[in-house]
């Protein structure tokens, strides 16, 4: 197994950005092709924070030669921003297009430049805090591009009734606009949930979250709400804080969901 910087040009930033990319131990003796797992990093954080924080790639490495995991290229990208924290979306303020530099900009270019199987049914998005919002935004968002995604203590549910400071600092308007406004509703998980669960167009989700974590009562309400709408979801309650203990020992959970959409998906 082995890990590389991968620099690319992402024309939605007009700007060189870098990712990280996990490669399996049969990649170099093989030509066949392999799912795609995207892990984001929460608010503050880097394309570097699964690696070096999250003990990732041991964790990769245990999972597939225990055959606990099937052999998948990883991508560690950055949310593209710098430093502040970008939620993985257009800001409305028009700073950034996050959304666009991972749906248009580095999807294509891991499948352009790797050899990884060009179907959403074995393309995955996960991610911590921040990173869990952007992972399920990006997927029911763009149910053509990932087929499921996984949040790790994220910031889940209805951004209308998410209070501004708490969640995104003062960049919150910046991001979203107006809380009552289209922006908010078109990145709502509440109403993208129920939109897609109506259409049968349905990403798979998987989401945990520690009990002792300042978002598990928004975790637990989202879980409430796809109950009552009937979307088929996992959702698990560990002991835990919002910190990189959780995250690290909650990886492969994640992981697991993965492998059990891969191999429904019949690879």
């Amino acid at each position: 197994m082995s890990v590389q910087p991968v620099p690319f040009f992402s024309g939605a930033l007009y700007a060189r950005k870098s990712c990280f990319v996990y490669l399996p131990s049969s990649y170099e003796s093989t030509d066949r092709e392999y799912p795609v797992v995207y892990l984001l990093h929460g608010m503050y954080g880097s394309e570097s924070d699964w690696l070096l924080k999250g003990n990732a790639e041991a964790t990769l490495n245990r999972m597939m030669e225990a055959g606990e995991l099937g052999e998948c290229i990883v991508v560690f990208p950055n949310d593209g921003g710098y430093g502040q924290g970008t939620f993985y979306i257009d800001w409305y303020d028009g700073t950034g297009n996050f959304e666009q530099y991972i749906v248009d900009d580095l999807v294509p270019f891991i499948d352009e430049t790797f050899r990884t199987i060009k179907d959403k049914q074995y393309r995955y998005v996960g991610g911590l805090s921040m990173g869990g919002f952007g992972a399920f935004s990006l997927a029911l968002r763009n149910p053509g591009v990932f087929g499921a995604a996984a949040s790790l203590s994220g910031a889940l549910g209805s951004l209308r009734l998410m209070p501004y400071p708490k969640f995104a600092r003062s960049e919150f308007p910046r991001m979203f606009g107006p809380r009552h406004g289209e922006r908010v509703q078109a990145h709502d998980l509440l109403l993208l949930t129920a939109a897609l669960h109506a259409s049968g167009d349905r990403p798979h989700l998987y989401f945990d979250c520690g009990k002792e974590d300042y978002l598990y009562d928004y975790n637990a309400a989202f879980n409430r709400h796809l109950d009552e709408i009937g979307y088929p979801h996992l959702y698990t309650e560990y002991s835990g804080e919002h910190n990189w203990a959780y995250w690290t020992e909650h990886l492969p959970d994640a992981l697991r969901f993965f492998e059990t959409c891969r191999i429904k998906a019949g690879l």
